[in-house]
């Protein structure tokens, strides 16, 4: 396991790989970790939630020092900080790769919280038979064979003797198994739904773009527009009546559906989502602030 040798130099966070310091480190994390979690079981409700808030407000704190904190540039493995700026700086550095690390653990347990609860549920239902357990069964059976299957077909395309799995015709059961299950089956099922799901924007477009207002009115010739010049036959026999009027009046050209289209699009289109992306980030930015202060309460108390 790498977790301690990502970082160069080598610093607290790390150790030669081999080493009695690494193993210490280790066995050290280790005990931490479990002391921790069954601590966590012991302390009354109330305060741990202020556990949950404190951690919550010191992993963003990190984050937030990461990226407003200076950072070290073109630093040599033998540097040794000067002050404590720079030594701030050293160990935020050094310490980044390592949080990462961590992070990716903590997402790969709370992955396996969810396959747990998800199997959880389902083999409830259908070990009491309720409504839909059928539906259930054939999840949990998909799910299985997915996770087999192309759990299987990785360890063996890992393996460098395999290296002739690029070509099909060396494929076995496993890999033609997963091959069915996701190439076969998933993509297409995800492409047919997805498919399904256009024609109900379509239901929804049509709605939005009859013209019972100016607005809606303004709407529907502005999509007009744009989808009549990404019809190659219409733009042909727009743009040939145009030119046929004249082709060296430029206020007359201006007419053609690309040119009023792309007017459109870079005008108007363009500016109205920077400005929706500019007030989506502003949400996200508060979002973040009231979920780093503890202050979001929608998902309960812990």
């Amino acid at each position: 396991m790498n977790l301690f040798l990502q970082v160069d130099p080598k610093s607290f966070w790390n150790a030669p790989h081999g080493s009695t310091e690494l193993t210490v480190k280790l066995f050290a994390a280790f005990i931490i970790g479990i002391g921790i979690a069954v601590g966590l079981t012991f302390i009354p409700a109330q305060l741990r939630k202020w556990v949950v808030r404190f951690v919550t407000f010191g992993a963003g704190l990190f984050y937030v020092l990461f990226w407003i904190f200076p950072r070290p540039i073109s630093r040599a493995p033998t540097d040794a900080p000067r002050g404590a700026i720079e030594g701030m700086s050293f160990w935020i550095a050094d310490s980044q790769p390592v949080i990462m690390t961590l992070t990716n653990v903590i997402a790969g347990f709370m992955i396996g919280l969810g396959i747990y609860s998800l199997l959880r549920v389902h083999f409830s239902k259908i070990a009491k038979q309720q409504r839909d357990w059928a539906f259930s069964a054939v999840l949990v059976i998909s799910m299985l064979l997915m996770v087999t299957l192309g759990y299987a077909d990785f360890l063996q395309r890992q393996d460098p003797a395999n290296f002739g799995l690029a070509d099909q015709k060396n494929w076995g059961l496993v890999n033609y198994g997963k091959d069915l299950l996701f190439d076969g089956l998933l993509q297409n099922m995800d492409a047919g739904m997805f498919s399904i799901v256009a024609f109900y924007i379509m239901s929804a477009a049509y709605r939005a773009f009859r013209a019972r207002s100016i607005e809606a009115t303004i709407l529907l010739v502005t999509a007009l527009i744009v989808m009549l010049s990404l019809m190659g036959v219409v733009e042909f026999m727009w743009s040939g009546a145009i030119d046929s009027i004249s082709k060296d009046n430029g206020l007359i050209q201006s007419f053609k559906l690309s040119a009023i289209s792309g007017w459109l699009k870079g005008t108007i289109q363009t500016p109205a989502i920077r400005g929706i992306d500019f007030g989506v980030g502003i949400g996200l930015l508060a979002m973040g602030l009231r979920l780093w202060l503890s202050l979001e309460k929608t998902g309960g108390e812990a």
